[in-house]
């Protein structure tokens, strides 16, 4: 019993860990289109 529950630990840990590049990733994209359109806004002439 003590094996499955260290199993089921370390399933938990790489799926956990796996969730958590997941969203660093969007949160780098996320990003990168922030200061895509900061960019494009800024470039814009004024009146």
């Amino acid at each position: 019993m003590i094996e499955y529950d260290a199993k089921k630990e370390l399933y938990s840990y790489l799926h956990s860990k796996k969730l958590e590049n997941i969203k660093l990733r969007q949160i780098a994209d996320t990003k990168d289109k922030l200061i895509n359109v900061s960019s494009t806004l800024s470039d814009m002439p004024k009146r």
